[in-house]
């Protein structure tokens, strides 16, 4: 551990504390990386440009799920019912009024005659999604392990049933909301992708965050220690479905139709994979994740439609995306169950060679619950 004679000796040199430096690269190099990412496919072909949209949206639901499930230690496949949450207000408040009488006549009054500016609507799509993580979660985070993971895939198998037949809050069982404007060009994405980033590193430093990561080692003596383990689940649920309501709102502006139906099995098997391929214990294996596949599904794509590759003609049959997917998650499982990151944050390069001339800081659970 640093002393207090290295802290205060590494102050008065000018030089910030190295816990502070070692965790601010935490959260840089997944920022530069995004950024990078961004930067490349919106440049390289107007297909890629098109997949960005998505890989965006994507990664900002994968950083939400690991906003509870990396800190908590809880597998959660109801997060897509936060997305949904959050893709439908954001639909409700910037179709046009007339848009909605004509394909919506049977709306609640104040949701038929509501409209709200893009960026008004997507902290609207937020609070909703927040909302509905705060009080499902209030019932749902008391249970624990594979009980807790099956209530929260019938908490979304209930709110796709209810955005499916409740007419008074969408369309008619079966049909689409269209209409929707594009009021978030890629860079406006962009730039909410790496908010979402830095508000789930912020939370992940606060005293919530590092006691649920306490009580995720070991959940029966977390209570014994004076850790309210249900209390920080909750906390980590409601921020999580915020910004996981953030990520539907993006990917209703990046899809502009919204089916109930689209927030299916196969919209949760993706995010999930993404989030175990890079690592679901670590932001940065979030963010690689979702990287990848979303790479690997641009190029899957590319083939399954025919891609030209010197003289010959590369396609594969309709649907290998799924299964090539599925089958990289198994070799993940098994040969690297912690993910390509092994479940660590971005190392700092330095970490061999202290610039700060100070013992390196411990980041276990434990040791970071006390601080």
């Amino acid at each position: 551990m640093t002393s207090a004679r290295d802290s205060r000796h590494t102050l008065r040199r000018g030089w910030p504390a190295p816990e502070t430096v070692v965790s601010l690269w935490t959260l840089a190099v997944p920022l530069v990386v995004v950024w990078l990412f961004a930067a490349g496919a919106s440049s390289a072909s107007a297909a890629a440009a098109i997949d960005l949209g998505y890989a965006l949206a994507s990664l900002i639901i994968v950083v939400a799920m690991w906003t509870f499930i990396g800190n908590s230690g809880v597998l959660s496949f109801g997060h897509i019912a936060f997305v949904a949450v959050g893709a439908w207000t954001m639909s409700l408040l910037t179709i046009s009024p007339a848009v909605k009488s004509s394909i919506m006549p049977s709306l609640f009054p104040f949701v038929a005659n509501a409209s709200a500016e893009p960026i008004v609507a997507l902290l609207v799509a937020a609070a909703v999604g927040g909302l509905t993580a705060l009080l499902s979660g209030l019932a749902l985070m008391r249970l624990h392990g594979l009980e807790a993971g099956i209530a929260t895939f019938a908490l979304l198998m209930l709110v796709v049933q209810v955005l499916t037949y409740w007419s008074a809050v969408g369309p008619k069982s079966g049909q689409s909301m269209t209409g929707i404007p594009r009021s978030f060009d890629l860079p406006s994405m962009l730039v909410v992708a790496l908010i979402v980033i830095a508000i789930a590193w912020a939370y992940g430093q606060t005293r919530s965050a590092r006691l649920l990561r306490a009580s995720r080692e070991n959940v029966q003596a977390a209570p014994a220690s004076g850790i309210s383990v249900i209390r920080h689940r909750v906390i980590a649920f409601a921020v999580s479905g915020a910004l996981a309501g953030v990520g539907g709102a993006m990917w209703a502006q990046t899809n502009r139709v919204v089916q109930a139906s689209q927030f299916s099995l196969d919209f949760t098997f993706t995010t999930i994979a993404m989030l175990v391929v890079g690592g679901m214990l670590s932001l940065w294996g979030a963010v690689v994740g979702t990287l990848l596949i979303s790479t690997l599904n641009h190029v899957l794509g590319l083939l399954e439609r025919g891609m030209q590759i010197g003289d010959v003609i590369v396609s594969l049959p309709s649907g290998s995306r799924l299964v090539l997917i599925a089958g990289l998650m198994v070799l993940i499982l098994i040969f690297r169950p912690s993910g390509i990151t092994g479940g660590r944050e971005a190392q700092w390069p330095l970490r061999a060679r202290n610039p700060f001339g100070a013992s390196p800081v411990a980041t276990g659970p434990l040791t970071a619950a006390r601080a």
